[in-house]
């Protein structure tokens, strides 16, 4: 059997160094993006739900909202039912950079997948998904 575990390694890294070299202008690392894409698709998200989601430890995901607070791109507003919490949105700087990521993040999509056959490509993505979850 192919050594999985060493070609799964491969491409991450491989994925990780490409798209920290295209959102370094945004002070974005391979981490800090996901954030972004994240808090976009569930505004208002607290700190603890974003752990469920992300798959970063609690003080990961703290530096990671402390560094996006300093870059303006996130605003935390503290939870009116809950002071313990804060809630997390994107600014509009936020909102913009999004918009780049999203973009670069389809497009390295692409890339990572073009050479697997077009009728295949689904049920590999399924199956990738299927193995993050397991870990």
């Amino acid at each position: 059997m192919e050594d999985v575990n060493m070609w799964l390694a491969v491409a991450a890294k491989y994925a990780a160094v490409q798209i920290d070299r295209k959102l370094q202008p945004y002070h974005l690392g391979a981490s800090l993006y996901y954030f972004i894409l994240k808090i976009h698709d569930h505004p208002g998200i607290s700190q603890y739900e974003l752990n469920d989601i992300i798959y970063i430890d609690q003080s990961g995901i703290a530096r990671g909202i402390q560094q996006l607070v300093h870059l303006n791109y996130i605003d935390k507003v503290r939870n009116p039912d809950d002071k313990r919490t804060a809630n997390l949105f994107l600014t509009d700087s936020g909102k913009q950079v999004y918009k780049i990521v999203a973009k670069e993040i389809d497009e390295q999509n692409s890339a990572l997948i073009a050479q697997i056959p077009e009728g295949r490509k689904a049920q590999f993505s399924k199956d990738l998904k299927k193995v993050g979850e397991q870990i």
